[in-house]
């Protein structure tokens, strides 16, 4: 009985982290970054797709572009009106900043 009950109350918890993965696309929208990025047309700030082909992938350059460690590469002209906009970054766990940075360095 014991082990059914400890069984069951594991079972929902792997369930359950799995099911609350931190989703990058998801905080690229409740961060506002919409307002400036779109998926593929660039406006006020570059697209989604534009940013992930400049980065090719690399996450760890994007975490540190969003920590304010790393100068921005794919438009240096528009960096320091992006600098206010990181701020609301600082806020997110290590865990939520990689999946937003792999959202934008891959596009996924």
């Amino acid at each position: 009985m014991v082990k059914k009950f400890l069984f069951g109350i594991l079972s929902v918890s792997v369930l359950a982290g799995s099911s609350f993965a931190v989703d990058g696309k998801t905080i690229f929208k409740q961060k506002g970054c919409t307002a400036c990025h779109k998926e593929t047309i660039n406006t006020v700030g570059p697209s989604v797709k534009k940013i992930a082909e400049v980065y090719k992938g690399d996450v760890n350059k994007m975490i540190a572009y969003l920590k304010g460690e790393h100068p921005a590469i794919v438009d240096p002209k528009k960096a320091a009106m992006m600098k206010r906009f990181l701020g609301k970054l600082k806020s997110l766990s290590d865990e939520e900043l990689k999946a937003l940075a792999t959202y934008l360095a891959t596009g996924k």
